[in-house]
C-alpha cells in the first residue's frame, strides 16, 4: 500500500506517541505500507519539522534523522508541470499533485475538508485512523 501523507499527519506523529499518526509513523518503519515523496512534499516536511522541532522535543538534528528515515523508506517521484489547481489551499497542491500522478492508494491528511475536492481526480482522502485500519487489515 502506498500513501503520501500530509504533513499536519507527520508532525502529529511526532508529537505524540499514541494516536493513529503515531501508528502510521510506526508502522511505516517496519514495512507495513509505503509513503511516496515528491522533492517539494519533502520540502514541506523540512520547513515544517525543523520549525516546530524545539516543540517536539527534537534537535534539528534529530529533525535531520528523522527526514532521512523518511527519505530512506520512500517511494521517490517527480512530479511534472505544469498542475492545474483544485484545492484553495495552494501550500496543499503538491500533495494533490503528488497522489494524482503517482497513483498512490490514498492520500492521509487531518484536515479533509481542505483536500477532499482532490477526490474528483480519483485520489482517495482518508484520516489518519481510516488508513490505519486499511494497513492493519492487509494481509
Amino acid at each position: 500500500m502506498r500513501a503520501v501523507l500530509d504533513t499536519n499527519v507527520l508532525i502529529a506523529g511526532l508529537r505524540s506517541n499514541t494516536g493513529a499518526s503515531f501508528e502510521l509513523l510506526r508502522l511505516l518503519r517496519a514495512g507495513k505500507w509505503t509513503i511516496v515523496l515528491s522533492n517539494t512534499v519533502l520540502a514541506e516536511y523540512e520547513e515544517v519539522v525543523k520549525r516546530e522541532a524545539a516543540n517536539l522535543g527534537l534537535t534539528l538534528e534529530d529533525a535531520d534523522r528523522f527526514l532521512d528515515a523518511v527519505c530512506l523508506l520512500a517511494d521517490k517521484y517527480t512530479v511534472s508541470e505544469p498542475w492545474i489547481p483544485i484545492l484553495t489551499d495552494p501550500s496543499d497542491e503538491a500533495f494533490a499533485q503528488l497522489a494524482y500522478e503517482a497513483r498512490v492508494d490514498c492520500l492521509v491528511t487531518h484536515n479533509k475538508q481542505h483536500l477532499g475536492p482532490a477526490a474528483r481526480l480519483g485520489i482517495r482522502v482518508l484520516a489518519p485512523k481510516e488508513f490505519l485500519r486499511m494497513v492493519r487489515a492487509m494481509p
